[in-house]
């Protein structure tokens, strides 16, 4: 899991620095800021304890703080503080879930270690166990982000210049859900039993909500950055269902929502470049002008939709089969979100693409260029090949899925 998504953050990193503009790719501080961002993500993925997990989950939050800083838009001072509120807020239950399970370490083990190995072979008491779940899940949550704890992301999302967009989707979202499948599932097993439920029906009413104030939108980038929330909620479905199918999906899904959304982001900010406005009312008729843009972006819609033969099919599809056998009424539920996906992101084509055009603005734009072609293909191409050939993917992350999910039976019948 955690090579694939470090090649994810990799792609991510380097198909958005083909994607700014000149004045960004000229600014040292924003490619030193994208690169130790990257550093910062690539330290989570291949943290081995949890002081080292911390202190990288937090040194994140640096570069991303300028990267919306200075080179957001016009509300970039309230969505940057907003954003750091929140995190930091979620990270200190992080900081003293990991103080509590030193002490509990050293206690057992006269030894304070925190290393994952020391870890599970400490035997935490039913009350430790839920404890420490509520306090590491709760920080991972408000960065997937989980409903309620979402409201900073539609801000950031907006007000983030295009590479911090590409990466706060593509790459900063999945490290909530990482952490909980590496660190609160394994350790802290009965937690997560007693709780999952929970976390299940918020992350179907995220689904429906992300989804349902996505079709009302009138900017475009804050509809992807709804669906996002949506998308995220389908991930977490599948990981508090347990089963080694729905773990499977959940870890390709969010494989599959870094490649889609990343993409979204980029061909918004393409797009934003060309008129600088993301009203969906200021465009109609783009296609006219900029055939393989608008071309492009369907094949990415229908990617983000789950439409067969595309990535975004095998991940929600996994997801919603495993999540059946454990919550029947709550998977239903969810399906229903792939429905309204459909709805906003098609509506949203065909007010921006279709038609005739009726501002004078949009009848001189120019299509995609070399370097813009160059950013966006590749990741096309990943859509497809997952589509088409799931199997290469899952074999990076089966025996991960199979080991959380024994974890989770063995925890389940010695409870019941």
């Amino acid at each position: 899991m955690s090579h694939l998504l470090l090649s994810l953050t990799s792609i991510l990193v380097l198909l958005s620095f083909l994607s700014v503009t000149e004045k960004y790719s000229r600014s040292k501080g924003f490619v030193a800021s994208i690169l130790v961002l990257h550093f910062a993500v690539n330290g989570v993925f291949l943290s081995g304890d949890l002081l080292s997990l911390f202190i990288f989950f937090e040194a994140i939050l640096i570069p991303m703080y300028f990267l919306m800083g200075i080179w957001g838009g016009e509300n970039r001072r309230y969505a940057t503080i907003k954003f750091i509120i929140y995190t930091v807020f979620g990270s200190i239950f992080i900081f003293i879930g990991t103080v509590y399970a030193g002490v509990i370490s050293y206690s057992q083990t006269g030894i304070l270690a925190l290393d994952f190995v020391t870890l599970s072979n400490i035997s935490f008491t039913s009350e430790q166990s839920k404890a420490l779940f509520l306090l590491f899940t709760f920080g991972f949550l408000v960065k997937v982000p989980l409903f309620p704890l979402h409201t900073w992301l539609p801000d950031a999302h907006v007000e983030a210049p295009t590479a911090g967009s590409i990466l706060l989707a593509g790459v900063l979202l999945k490290v909530g859900a990482y952490g909980i499948l590496r660190v609160s599932i394994p350790f802290f097993t009965e937690g997560y039993i007693e709780y999952r439920y929970i976390i299940a029906v918020l992350s179907v009413v995220g689904i429906i909500y992300g989804a349902v104030v996505a079709i009302a939108q009138i900017d475009i980038k804050k509809l992807i950055a709804y669906s996002s929330i949506s998308h995220m909620g389908f991930v977490m479905l599948g990981i508090t269902a347990g089963n080694l199918l729905s773990l499977e999906g959940a870890i390709i899904q969010m494989v599959n929502h870094g490649l889609t959304s990343g993409a979204l982001f980029m061909l918004v900010g393409f797009l934003y470049e060309r008129r600088h406005t993301r009203r969906i009312s200021d465009f109609g008729g783009v296609k006219i002008t900029m055939p393989k843009y608008a071309a492009i972006f369907l094949f990415t819609s229908f990617a983000s939709i789950g439409l067969p033969g595309l990535n975004g099919f095998v991940g929600e599809f996994m997801i919603l089969m495993g999540s059946f056998s454990t919550y029947k009424f709550l998977s239903a539920i969810a399906a229903f979100g792939v429905v309204l996906a459909a709805i906003y992101m098609l509506w949203a084509y065909q007010r921006i693409f279709t038609g005739e055009i009726s501002i004078e603005e949009n009848s001189n734009l120019v299509d995609l260029d070399s370097r813009e072609m160059l950013a966006v293909i590749p990741l096309l191409v990943l859509m497809l090949f997952i589509g088409i050939y799931p199997s290469f993917i899952e074999g990076f992350i089966l025996n991960d899925a199979e080991t959380i999910s024994d974890v989770v039976k063995l925890f389940s019948g010695g409870l019941n």
